[in-house]
């Protein structure tokens, strides 16, 4: 099991935080231009990895992506590409003054968004991701690394560190955290597609092509949906490293409320899905 300390959000994920909410025109050009450059080495044209993520009028949360993917280490060649899902703010200037890969998706919906992604990626693998998360140099590494150690894996997933909006991080969080963990492993044994969230998983490229990639009938839930087809090719498996953390807005989370009403309704589903967690899955 995890440690507490592993929920703590590191000063390095806090110092990407703080470029969250600076408008286009107060970021300073050499901040700009030290992502751009580092940008070149996304832009490879026969990549092992893609990896792909949405975003949708993201203008307060991108930069600090960007700037955390700009400092990827990988052993392997990559392309990064971000969906923009017909932004009417300035998710687009972001994009171009960073040097990053972009591809217009009018058609709104993330299972639209995602399959945009999935069509343009050239790479074996790709790795879905969100623009309101932080992410760790070694993150692709470790996300790929089960699938080239054991062909009859086609996917992975890893784990999220919540991080909040106004910077407190009050106890209630830390322990929604855990209880969301608790869950995570139960649905691990038999339906692992369950914990597959369109911020941080992995798959065989040409595998969900086979099935025509996210169910864009499904206005929620086709991250989950998409694991769900890769199961029936190989097995899903978690990366549980540190270094593949990823580190993820909680204001979808707070959607439901406070974080104590959250907190209740996690715990709540897990004791009523408990046995469920115990069986297979056979149909979606």
């Amino acid at each position: 099991m995890l440690q507490l300390s592993r929920f703590y959000v590191p000063k390095k994920v806090k110092e990407y935080l703080k470029w969250r909410k600076v408008p286009f025109e107060n970021v300073p050009t050499e901040f700009f231009d030290t992502i751009a450059e580092k940008f070149k080495k996304f832009h490879a044209e026969n990549p092992l990895i893609s990896i792909v993520l949405i975003a949708w009028n993201e203008e307060e949360n991108i930069l600090p992506t960007l700037a955390s993917l700009a400092d990827i280490k990988s052993n392997h060649s990559i392309e990064i590409i971000v969906v923009n899902n017909n932004s009417t703010d300035r998710t687009q200037d972001f994009l171009d003054r960073c040097n990053v890969k972009s591809v217009l998706e009018t058609r709104p919906g993330i299972a639209k968004a995602r399959n945009a992604g999935l069509k343009a990626a050239k790479g074996k693998y790709v790795i879905s991701g969100d623009v309101d998360t932080i992410y760790l140099p070694e993150w692709p590494d470790k996300m790929v690394q089960p699938m080239l150690d054991d062909s009859n894996v086609v996917c992975t997933y890893s784990l999220h560190v919540f991080y909040d909006d106004d910077n407190h991080y009050p106890l209630a969080l830390y322990i929604y955290q855990y209880i969301k963990l608790m869950g995570i492993y139960l649905k691990n044994f038999k339906r692992p597609h369950l914990n597959c969230g369109g911020a941080s998983s992995a798959y065989v490229r040409d595998v969900a092509l086979r099935f025509g990639g996210y169910d864009e009938s499904l206005k929620r839930g086709s991250d989950g949906t998409l694991a769900f087809e890769l199961s029936k090719f190989g097995k899903i498996k978690l990366v549980s490293s540190p270094k593949a953390f990823i580190y993820t807005s909680a204001r979808r989370m707070k959607a439901d409320g406070p974080i104590s009403k959250a907190l209740w309704i996690r715990l709540k589903n897990n004791l009523k899905y408990f046995t469920h967690y115990f069986t297979t899955q056979k149909t979606r």
